[in-house]
């Protein structure tokens, strides 16, 4: 086939040359046209049309899927190896590549990038620190803009991400599949939810960033992979309502000296918590980051309600404090006194104010010898939170562990 005939095809099928390029790419890489070739997934009408007219029936394959091959032994099949050269050349000349040069392929990919770039900031121009990302990857020469497909997948994942960025209730990976790809699975640790997990990140750290360590970037914008597995402990004489009905079940777990562990299914649409008992309501409550911390102020018959926050506090601890902190009189919150547990204070404190104990500044002065050292990594990472956020709630005590150390709970031995 002379490369006349390609322009001729070409002219009458636009959508055909991507694939063609990818054929000349599998060549220079391979040295040859062999194997089978994935072209895409869900092509349209006209681009099957083109394919066939240029392969035909016999070297192409749709699985069921709507995946769509190339089996190039079955195209070459009749055709002697002089003619198979001469139809590589006439594809080559045809594009105005070289066989061997491929300049002008990554000049036309660049472009191709560009057009992908800016099609995806005129969408979504809310994202701009994932098109700044993405234009110095073009720039760099990156390879992350190839085809249909890519495209199809950033605008996917913008969606998604513009979403999460603004969603405030309990999501799982599956609900969000569902929802935006007609797929349950697609986002179950897949390619397309790395993408939309690492510009999630992106965004984040252009507005001050949180540390990876301390917590998931799934979990700051409310996303689970069971929701059953979303739950709270709480320990105090406590009754919900909800659907009209009354719950006493956490109250008479606190009798019996036990904690109550409820699920996201028991807390979500409750209407309200209140005391079970009149001597408790307005007796204060305390949140507290650590197990072992917890189980002790249980054992030790402390009258305020004890929420633990298991560290960073999940949906289901931040709607019970929610719920029981406009009623509890005063809320303390006891945690370490490192950035992680700072930040767990401040989060609370977003959602109902409340004050240090434990690990306020006065405690932390009281116990300079109990102090564990920062290391460099730590220090640099305070002195970057306090930098970008200077209206933190708990500066105070932040200085003072970046001067002076950080107390664990596990290390409190004295009284208030």
């Amino acid at each position: 086939m002379v490369s006349s005939t390609f322009s001729s095809l070409i002219k009458q099928y636009p959508c055909l040359r991507p694939y063609l390029i990818r054929i000349c790419r599998r060549f220079r890489k391979r040295g040859a046209l062999t194997g089978v070739m994935k072209l895409g997934q869900g092509l349209d009408v006209q681009e099957l049309e083109a394919l066939h007219a240029l392969f035909g029936l016999q070297a192409l394959s749709l699985s069921g899927s709507d995946e769509v091959r190339i089996f190039f032994a079955r195209f070459f099949r009749d055709m002697a190896p002089a003619a198979r050269e001469d139809w590589i050349d006439g594809l080559h000349r045809c594009l105005g590549l070289s066989r061997s040069d491929e300049t002008h392929e990554k000049h036309c990919n660049r472009q191709a990038a560009k057009l992908v770039l800016e099609r995806l900031r005129l969408a979504f121009p809310e994202l701009g620190a994932v098109h700044r990302l993405l234009a110095g990857q073009v720039q760099a020469g990156g390879n992350s803009f190839r085809g249909h497909d890519c495209q199809n997948s950033f605008f996917k994942a913008a969606e998604v991400t513009r979403f999460l960025r603004q969603n405030s209730n309990i999501v799982t990976f599956s609900e969000l599949g569902a929802r935006f790809l007609n797929d349950s699975k697609a986002l179950r640790n897949t390619g397309l939810s790395r993408l939309v997990g690492a510009w999630l990140q992106v965004m984040e750290q252009e507005e001050g960033g949180w540390p990876d360590s301390e917590t998931t970037v799934w979990d700051r914008h409310h996303v689970v992979r069971d929701r059953l597995a979303v739950q709270a402990t709480v320990f105090g004489p406590l009754l919900y309502e909800k659907n009209g009905r009354t719950y006493d079940w956490v109250y008479k777990l606190w009798q019996a000296g036990e904690p109550a562990t409820l699920s996201w299914a028991n807390i979500a649409g409750m209407d309200r918590i209140s005391a079970a008992r009149d001597d408790w309501s307005g007796g204060g409550l305390i949140t507290c980051e650590n197990e072992t911390p917890f189980a002790r102020m249980i054992r030790e018959g402390r009258t305020e309600v004890l929420l633990y926050t298991s560290g960073f506090p999940n949906e289901a601890v931040l709607s019970l404090y929610r719920l029981i902190a406009p009623q509890a009189g005063h809320c303390r919150h006891w945690g370490d006194s490192d950035l992680a547990g700072l930040r767990i204070a401040a989060m609370l404190h977003a959602v109902f104010p409340l004050r240090l104990w434990r690990c306020d500044l006065p405690s932390l002065e009281r116990h300079r010898k109990c102090l564990i050292a920062l290391s460099g990594e730590q220090q640099g990472r305070i002195e970057q939170f306090l930098l970008k956020h200077p209206d933190c709630p708990f500066a105070a005590e932040l200085r003072f562990t970046l001067e002076h150390g950080w107390l664990e709970q596990e290390s409190w031995f004295s009284g208030d």
